[in-house]
């Protein structure tokens, strides 16, 4: 999860994307978005880890008990 949020994790998962030959005939590199919660963005560890737990945390079935 961090991987999305987090540009330098971000270059590492393309890196290794761009290296499995599946991946690259399939045209998946994990570039995805251009949105981050970084250092560079301006936020810190702490905040970034709070995006990521609450992401976690939200309920994909709202309804259900």
């Amino acid at each position: 999860m961090r991987a999305l949020v987090d540009r330098d994790l971000r270059a590492l998962v393309i890196k290794a994307n761009k290296a499995n030959p599946g991946l690259v005939f399939s045209n998946i590199d994990g570039t995805g978005h251009e949105f981050y919660v970084d250092r560079q963005a301006g936020f810190n560890s702490n905040q970034q880890a709070d995006l990521i737990n609450f992401l976690l945390a939200l309920d994909d079935n709202p309804g259900s008990f």
